[in-house]
């Protein structure tokens, strides 16, 4: 595969991205999300994020920030989000 370059934050504020050859995608996420208990590195590339964990725990994303989660969660966008995920 040859070597090319990516505008992720242009790219994924019009849809999903999915990064050939890497379990890698950027996108807009506009609406709460379920997630099951997988390893996930989240990047976020615009907006805020918050992500609800269980027991009542949270962590909560602003622009450049990012969080490994390895257990059941729900992403929750403060407005619209741009998230970067990587995928275990």
């Amino acid at each position: 595969m040859e070597s090319f370059k990516l505008h992720l934050l242009r790219l994924a504020k019009k849809g999903p991205l999915e990064v050939p050859g890497l379990p890698l995608r950027a996108y807009p996420l506009e609406a709460p999300e379920e997630r099951p208990g997988l390893f996930r590195l989240y990047l976020l590339l615009e907006g805020e994020l918050v992500i609800d964990l269980p027991e009542g725990r949270y962590l909560h994303l602003k622009r450049g920030e990012a969080a490994r989660v390895t257990e059941p969660h729900r992403l929750l966008p403060v407005e619209r989000a741009v998230l970067l995920e990587l995928l275990g």
